[in-house]
């Protein structure tokens, strides 16, 4: 028992969740030995429930606990590189975007829709150009090949999620 009591054992315990729970099932079994060993069986049983109950519940929620969540990326054109993704229904239409961001600054791509039971499928191409506004927050304009141009500012949600803060709509980046 006085090498479980060991100031060496108990520090290195206390630096983890894990640990400070084994930490409280030692404690306890400690404590109900002093104070309950001439107790009457009904009373140990009672107060084994009560403080098994107690070390259940800090468990749980010790199990429970969220880790922290890494800080989003700050905005960049390394950032911007990959394939996104952009889906959305209105009313009777459906559309969808898919476009590969390349490092050298062009993008390719496809814009699919589907209104009034009519499917349109375009292949588009063009150059992006990245400009940060502030540490989670860029505008992305686009030149096609055609000569349309578009613009959007965009705020970063996360690794994989961007929102367009002009037309409320997320892009998502998905895996190649």
């Amino acid at each position: 028992m006085n090498s479980l009591l060991n100031p060496e054992i108990i520090k290195a315990a206390a630096t983890s969740t894990l640990g400070i729970l084994s930490l409280m099932c030692l404690i306890i079994a400690v404590v109900s030995l002093g104070l309950f060993r001439s107790s009457p069986v009904w009373a140990k049983l009672f107060v084994f429930i009560l403080l098994l109950a107690g070390v259940s519940g800090f468990g749980a929620a010790v199990l429970r606990q969220q880790k922290p969540q890494p800080p989003a990326p700050e905005a960049s054109r390394e950032f911007m590189v990959g394939h996104w993704q952009f889906e959305s229904a209105y009313g009777e239409a459906e559309a969808a975007r898919f476009y590969d961001y390349a490092e050298d600054g062009h993008f390719k791509g496809k814009n699919q829709e589907f209104v009034n039971g009519n499917f349109r499928r375009e292949v588009v191409s063009g150059t992006w150009q990245f400009i940060k506004l502030a540490k989670d927050q860029f505008r992305l304009e686009l030149t096609y090949d055609n000569g349309a141009a578009w613009n959007g500012t965009f705020r970063i949600l996360d690794h994989d999620r961007i929102h367009n803060l002009d037309e409320n709509y997320d892009l998502v980046r998905v895996a190649r």
